[in-house]
């Protein structure tokens, strides 16, 4: 008799949410197999289709709850605790838990009382708990010079748009390098080059890592340096650039100067779209330091008294090139420059105010040429001279085939 006949699929789960209520309700195991066979003969089923099917209907009439603790902090709660969180620049739990009342109280924040307690009662276990999936942007583990951005930030940062020509200061590009002698693991310094790409003038910082947190302050000190307005940054897509404290830091920035998009970012894998920049990593970094790992502390200070001597050297008495066309002739490309120029001069015949004009000549007075080399020498003396200290610390230590991290000396 078994198919014999069909009957539609929505009948058929309606003859079995009403056929499992007997069967739930019916305790002889003889009488539920007379069931099943009432079902085999109604729907022309096999009988282990007819058993899946009556387990399904089960499972939705009667679903077996979740295990755990029902939530106990609001999805209110979870919202304020996400917002102090980026105001605490991130902070871990234990020092998230005893700042909330601050930040409540220094942000004046209009909550209900009710809300407040809840927050401010939340431990620092419950804290981690809410903030894991919101963590992820900010995880720091697996740090290496290729680790992309998160994806929320790409659909957030528009691209660079190529057609445009720069013809005004304040359009910069920035990159990092990456000091690791060829062993990305543990960690190690990198430099920050931000260059202006109409003029070249550029500037650099070493930091510790390229952890946010690193790299946020370091952009910063370029800013308040820079002898004009930044309009806009250009970035790749790295981890460096692409997180919660830089793009807010250039939104906030944004904010006060009217600037549509702060921030633009380079496509993927498409170096060439962050050209000025790219090409000083060898000039204004590589020359100087070289290629070796610089992974202690104590070089931080010293290469950013380096650079800062070096950026005086570039940016006012090194001249620099500027592609003004090139045309295809054939299989060769025919480029065209202006007259080598540097920075400093660029700057001058540029549109930015006369009194900061007024400041680089004041400052370029200052500045002798053969007294800077001999600074930057002296420096760099120190610097090697630290290195091969600290090979031979390690060496002591018995550590010198390990790839340490910083205070791992």
């Amino acid at each position: 008799m078994q198919g014999s006949f069909r009957i539609s699929s929505k009948s058929r789960y309606e003859y079995f949410r009403v056929l499992s209520e007997r069967y739930r309700n019916e305790p002889s195991k003889r009488r539920r197999g007379l069931l099943v066979d009432e079902a085999c003969l109604t729907t022309g089923l096999h009988r282990k289709s007819v058993i899946r099917a009556l387990s399904r209907v089960l499972d939705e009439v009667a679903p077996v709850p979740k295990p755990g603790r029902p939530r106990l902090y609001s999805e209110g709660c979870a919202f304020i605790l996400r917002k102090l969180y980026r105001e605490s620049d991130f902070q871990g739990s234990g020092k998230l838990r005893a700042m909330i009342p601050i930040l409540i109280k220094q942000l004046k924040m209009q909550l209900p009382e009710e809300l407040t307690k809840e927050v401010c009662s939340m431990p620092s276990a419950s804290i981690d708990r809410y903030l894991k999936k919101y963590r992820d942007l900010q995880r720091k583990s697996k740090r290496c010079h290729t680790r992309p951005g998160s994806k929320v930030f790409k659909r957030m940062i528009p691209l660079k748009d190529l057609s445009n020509t720069v013809s005004k200061t304040g359009f910069m590009e920035a990159d990092t390098v990456g000091h690791c002698g060829g062993n990305s693991s543990g960690e190690f310094a990198f430099s920050l080059t931000m260059t202006d790409n109409l003029s070249g003038f550029t500037l650099n910082r070493a930091v510790k890592n390229k952890c946010a947190v690193h790299v946020k302050p370091a952009i910063e000190s370029i800013h308040q340096s820079l002898p004009f307005t930044l309009l806009s940054i250009n970035v790749d897509n790295g981890s460096e650039f692409l997180n919660h404290l830089v793009y807010g830091y250039f939104i906030d920035f944004a904010k006060e100067q009217g600037t549509p998009h702060p921030m633009t970012r380079s496509r993927s894998y498409q170096k060439n779209d962050n050209a000025r920049v790219e090409q000083k990593n060898w000039t204004h970094v590589r020359q100087l330091f070289g290629y070796d790992r610089i992974d202690d502390e104590r070089f931080i200070p010293l290469m950013n008294e380096i650079y800062r001597i070096q950026n005086l050297i570039q940016n006012f008495f090194i001249p620099q090139y500027r592609l003004l066309s090139k045309v295809r002739v054939g299989a060769k490309i025919k480029k065209k420059y202006d007259q080598p120029n540097t920075p400093f001069e660029r700057l001058l015949q540029s549109d930015i105010p006369e009194e900061n004009k007024q400041k680089l000549r004041e400052q370029y007075a200052t500045l002798s040429y053969p007294e800077l080399r001999r600074q930057r020498e002296e420096l760099l003396a120190s610097f090697f001279k630290l290195q091969e200290q600290v090979k031979l610390e390690r060496r002591a230590s018995g550590s010198l085939g390990a790839a340490p991290s910083f205070g791992n000396t």
